[in-house]
């Protein structure tokens, strides 16, 4: 048996929920600032460990197993993917239905069509012009990345907005309604991730749920789909109970990131990261994950 199986067994956690940002064999000049993206074999062997220790399973079996807390016979896992990247449509879904194996994208209103740029996407694309002009430091780069929802306007002085423009008109970095609803009808599911992915943290409670209910609304008018789901962009910390209770009829399932933990809140599930800089496989982050879990579980007795 090996260290996976023992760890399911004394961890009890039969469900596990991977999520990824994008998936790229090439360097994103808008991702290489902020995170290690996997590249497609990376990725392929990822989901051979997913597929030979867990069983895939789409949002009709999850919603299941979740809301009538039921464990299910064999250890599952469904994947997740958040920001709406175009690699979810150009790369990651032909590799998951060569495999035959269900995700759900989630997606911010207000990048889809390419309306607009999130702000760290922003940053990195600041940072990587000032290289390619020899004009940047360790300090200027922890400063650019610093930068949050309510100052990201500082980041135009480092990237005009007809640079951005012409980003998106060029690279076009996010998905089109027309590869949202192309993705829908080859059975992947949506979620809402907020408009424009500000920290749940740092807005108010009435943002927070503007924020929320608009981007479901949106994401149910163009799939059509009958599920309402959601994924908190960065993380739900310091998110108030009021907010989860003012939602609750809003939405069948909510994600958030604090990895392989159980929520207090029944339709509330947290993902484990997959991109990470010191564990390159998903073997490695879950094995700490289920070892993390344990060890907590065990001193809560």
């Amino acid at each position: 048996m090996n260290l996976i199986k023992i760890l399911q067994i004394l961890t009890k956690q039969r469900i596990v929920l991977p999520f990824y940002h994008t998936v790229c064999d090439v360097p994103l000049l808008h991702i290489n600032n902020l995170y290690r993206m996997k590249t497609v074999s990376e990725f392929l062997k990822d989901l051979n460990f997913l597929l030979k220790n867990f069983e895939p399973v789409g949002i009709d079996t999850l919603y299941h197993l979740i809301i009538y807390n039921i464990a299910p016979p064999k250890p599952v896992f469904h994947l997740t993917f958040d920001d709406g990247l175009k690699e979810m449509y150009e790369v990651i879904a032909p590799v998951l239905l060569q495999k035959g194996v269900p995700a759900t994208f989630f997606i911010n209103s207000g990048f889809v069509d390419n309306k607009a740029l999130f702000y760290r996407h922003h940053a990195s694309l600041a940072i990587n012009n000032l290289q390619k002009e020899e004009k940047t430091s360790p300090k200027l780069k922890t400063d650019i990345l610093s930068c949050s929802y309510h100052n990201k306007e500082k980041l135009f002085q480092y990237f005009s907005q007809q640079q951005v423009n012409d980003f998106l008109n060029k690279e076009k970095p996010y998905l089109t309604t027309e590869q949202i609803q192309a993705l829908n009808k080859q059975g992947f599911t949506f979620g809402a991730h907020s408009i424009d992915h500000p920290y749940y943290c740092d807005i108010s409670l009435a943002e927070q749920l503007r924020q929320t209910r608009e981007s479901i609304d949106f994401v149910s008018f163009i799939t059509n789909q009958k599920w309402r789901l959601f994924a908190f962009p960065f993380t739900d910390f310091n998110v108030s109970a009021n907010f989860f209770e003012e939602v609750k009829p809003n939405i069948d399932l909510c994600f958030g990131t604090a990895g392989l933990k159980k929520s207090m809140i029944p339709f509330h599930l947290q993902r484990v990261a997959a991109e990470r800089k010191n564990y390159a496989s998903l073997a490695s982050i879950l094995k700490k994950e289920y070892v993390k879990s344990f060890f907590t579980s065990s001193q809560s007795f």
